[in-house]
C-alpha cells in the first residue's frame, strides 16, 4: 500500500547477527510441504470474496473465511478483537500458538485484511495467503516461543486496526513481543523479473529497538537465502500495520514487493497483475524465518529438564535484575548485551538466586545471555528509569 525507495547495504556482523546461520533440514523438511496450489487457492478466494471496506458483506465474509481456515487448520485459540470505527464493527483477528519454553513471549506473523477500492489481491491478499500456509505448516510443530497470526483490519484507512491492538491490547497488558513481521504487498508485477524481496527495519524515532529490528532483518533476509529462490534488499519500514508498534518500542521487521505494483488501490489490483510464483517464494521464506524467529524444534519424545530456562525478574528493571535457577543448572555466566552487540557486564552466577545491579546503564533494549555446561540461551531486557 505504498511507495518504495529501495537501497542496498551491508550489515556488520554483531551479536545479534546470524551471519554462521546455516540451513537447518528439519525447517527445510516442513518447506518442502509448503504448497503453490494451497497460496494460489487463497488468492484466488481471496479476489473472489470482492472488495473488503469498512461495513461491506465482503469484509465481514472474509473474517469467516479466515476462521474456517484456522479451525481446519486444528487452531482453538482464536480471538476477535472488536470495536468501533466511524459508526462500524470493525474486527482483528488473532490465533495463538502456544510456546513449550516461553508461552509468553510472542513472535508476531501479521497483515491486514481490507482493501481499498479493489479487490486487492495483492494489498493485501498476498500477505493474507502467505500467513495462511504458514500457519497451516506450524500447526503440528513444537516453538519454544509463542506465535501470534494476526490478520489486521482498516489497516487501508490509516493503521486502524493495529493501532487499536497496541493501544488497546498489547501494550497495556505488557505484551512481550520478540520480533513481529508484517507482510504487505508481495505479490509483484506480472511480466516483470520478480527474484527480489526488500527486508524492511525500523530506521525511525522512538530508537530504543532500532539496532534489534536491523539485526532480525538481517537475520530475516538470511532465511529469505536459506529457503527460497529469492535474493533480498534492505530498506526502511513505513506505512503499515507494525508501524504503531514501532511507536511502542517492539522490535519490528517486514516484507514488501520489490517491483512497485503500479494496480494497487484499484480495481486492476487482481489476479492477473500479480506473480503468483514469487508470492510461492515468498510463503517459502516466511515460512523458515518464522520457524526460526519462534524456534521450532524436533521432539525427542523425552520429557527432558530445559537447563536453559530461568526465571528473570522484573522486566522492566529499573535498578536491579533478578535471576533464579536451579541448582543442576549452576554455574551460570550471564552477560548483558546492548542494542548495538556490547557486552556492558559480565558475571558469574553460582548460586540460585543472583542479583545484578543495572542502574548505571541507560534507558533501553538489552539482551541477557545465560550460559552453563548444557547451553546457552537469550532474553530481552528492558532498563527504564
Amino acid at each position: 500500500m505504498k511507495k518504495l525507495f529501495l537501497f542496498f547495504y551491508i550489515f556488520a556482523s554483531s551479536y545479534f547477527s546470524v551471519s554462521a546461520q546455516s540451513y537447518n533440514n528439519f525447517y527445510g523438511g516442513i518447506i518442502n510441504n509448503c504448497s503453490y496450489d494451497s497460496v494460489n487457492n487463497h488468492l484466488i478466494d481471496f479476489e473472489n470474496l470482492g472488495v473488503k471496506e469498512l461495513g461491506t458483506p465482503a469484509i465481514n465474509n472474509t473474517l469467516d473465511w479466515l476462521i474456517n481456515f484456522y479451525q481446519s487448520y486444528g487452531y482453538t485459540d482464536i480471538v476477535i478483537d472488536t470495536f468501533t470505527y466511524n459508526g462500524g464493527e470493525v474486527y482483528n483477528l488473532i490465533v495463538t500458538k502456544t510456546g513449550t519454553h516461553y508461552p509468553n513471549t510472542y513472535y508476531v506473523l501479521d497483515g491486514h485484511y481490507d482493501t481499498k477500492t479493489g479487490t486487492g489481491t495483492n494489498d493485501n491478499g498476498s500477505g493474507t495467503s502467505i500467513i495462511l500456509e504458514t500457519a497451516r505448516l506450524m500447526k503440528g510443530v513444537n516453538t519454544k516461543f509463542s506465535v501470534k497470526f494476526i490478520h489486521f483490519s482498516m489497516e487501508e484507512v490509516g493503521l486502524v486496526g493495529s493501532s487499536h491492538y497496541v493501544n488497546n491490547v498489547a501494550f497495556p497488558s505488557g505484551m512481550d513481543i520478540k520480533v513481529l513481521l508484517n507482510i504487505d504487498e508481495v505479490g509483484g508485477v506480472k511480466g516483470m523479473t520478480n527474484n527480489t524481496i526488500v527486508c524492511e527495519r525500523d530506521e525511525t524515532n522512538p530508537t530504543a529497538a532500532n539496532a534489534a529490528s536491523w539485526a532480525y532483518t538481517d537475520t530475516l533476509a538470511t532465511c529469505v537465502g536459506l529457503y527460497s529462490n529469492l535474493f533480498t534488499s534492505i530498506s526502511y519500514a513505513y506505512a503499515s500495520d507494525y508501524m504503531p508498534f514501532q511507536a511502542k518500542d517492539y522490535v519490528i521487521t517486514g516484507l514488501f514487493e520489490d517491483n512497485y505494483s503500479p494496480y494497487v488501490h484499484t480495481a486492476a489490483d487482481s489476479l492477473g497483475n500479480i506473480d503468483i510464483p514469487y508470492v510461492f517464494e515468498i510463503a517459502k521464506a516466511t515460512v523458515g524465518a518464522s520457524l526460526y524467529f519462534a524456534v521450532a524444534y524436533e521432539s525427542t519424545g523425552i520429557n527432558e529438564l530445559d537447563n536453559t530456562n530461568y526465571l528473570i525478574y522484573p522486566n522492566p528493571a529499573k535498578d536491579v535484575l533478578t535471576i533464579q535457577a536451579e541448582n543442576n543448572q549452576l554455574p551460570i555466566t550471564i552477560k548483558l548485551i546492548n542494542a548495538i552487540g556490547e557486552t556492558v557486564k559480565t558475571e558469574l552466577i553460582n548460586s540460585t538466586t543472583h542479583s545484578i545491579n543495572v542502574e548505571e546503564f541507560p534507558n533501553g533494549i538489552y539482551y541477557l545471555q545465560l550460559e552453563n555446561k548444557i547451553g546457552t540461551s537469550s532474553k530481552k531486557i528492558i532498563i527504564t528509569k
